[in-house]
């Protein structure tokens, strides 16, 4: 089932379009980070019915929660970029700061103004507590996958070689307020995932063209760090981002991308102004129409 984190509490996607309202205890972050699983939300009594458009989408991580990402996961990448296999995969910890609210705009940063890239992604989140845990006992904590962007300045990933600063400007965390019940998906592995920039495909591929599928990658993490429910972990993206063909994000471009039928994750990009960033108000009190392409 497809589930939508709602500022009114949390709404189930419906094949039409519309939206149905459950009767939550708590908001769909809440939910997961308190170790749920998202199948549990089917014995909710439905509180309401709505069109797409009277619906305001939330967050689904709670502020502070963990994001973690890799490089290079993806064969179809690995053999785009012409790069070896690395003996250690490069992981990352993406400020909390990063994280956009539904709708944000992709901000460019005046410090690094050329070189914005898009990454689509399949984010998991984590429902339970991992440390040095196997993979199979990592895969079973996944409760949720969501479609993410994890943007890049890619100068700055040259420069410093420091993945957490070029992927932590405000806005730079482009997380989906849809989630799909990992029990239900019949895998990662089977997940369609593409990313669009003003409508032209740029990536497609399915997670099964992973390096490290998601268990792996999550035991390699908890091997270092204790992963909590709530956290998020982006899995890695295909071949055709910028870094690739050298076409970078400008002012007025739309990134949207998509995870199977899942509600796309939809981003404008504009200039930055007046020396200040709309972090905070980006966003706020805004509705989407999940039919919008």
């Amino acid at each position: 089932m497809r589930y939508l984190a709602l500022e009114a509490g949390i709404g189930r996607q419906e094949g039409d379009g519309s939206v149905t309202v459950l009767d939550a205890p708590c908001t769909l972050s809440q939910y997961m980070a308190n170790g749920h699983r998202l199948g549990e939300l089917e014995t909710r009594r439905v509180l309401d019915r709505r069109a797409a458009d009277e619906v305001v989408l939330a967050p689904i991580t709670q502020r502070g929660a963990a994001m973690w990402g890799i490089g290079l996961n993806y064969h179809s990448k690995r053999r785009a970029t012409g790069r070896a296999l690395p003996d250690h995969p490069t992981l990352f910890l993406k400020s909390p700061s990063a994280a956009a609210r539904p709708q944000e705009p992709i901000s460019i940063p005046p410090t690094a103004p050329g070189c914005v890239d898009y990454e689509g992604e399949i984010a998991v989140v984590v429902g339970g507590h991992l440390f040095h845990a196997s993979p199979a006992e990592a895969e079973r904590a996944v409760v949720a996958v969501a479609a993410a962007n994890d943007v890049t300045a890619r100068d700055v990933m040259r420069s410093t070689r420091n993945p957490s600063l070029a992927k932590s400007f405000p806005g730079f965390g482009q997380l989906g307020s849809a989630v799909l019940d990992c029990d239900a998906c019949g895998g990662v592995g089977t997940l369609e995932l593409s990313t669009t920039v003003n409508g032209e495909v740029r990536q497609r591929d399915t997670g099964a063209g992973m390096i490290l599928d998601v268990g792996e990658l999550l035991a390699l993490i908890s091997r270092y760090v204790a992963l909590r429910p709530g956290d998020v972990v982006l899995t890695g993206t295909p071949a055709g981002t910028g870094e690739e063909t050298g076409t970078y994000l400008s002012n007025g471009d739309v990134v949207e991308v998509r995870l199977g039928d899942l509600l796309p994750l939809r981003s404008v990009v504009v200039a930055h102004r007046d020396g200040k960033h709309t972090h905070e108000e980006s966003g706020r009190g805004r509705t989407w129409t999940l039919q919008e392409t």
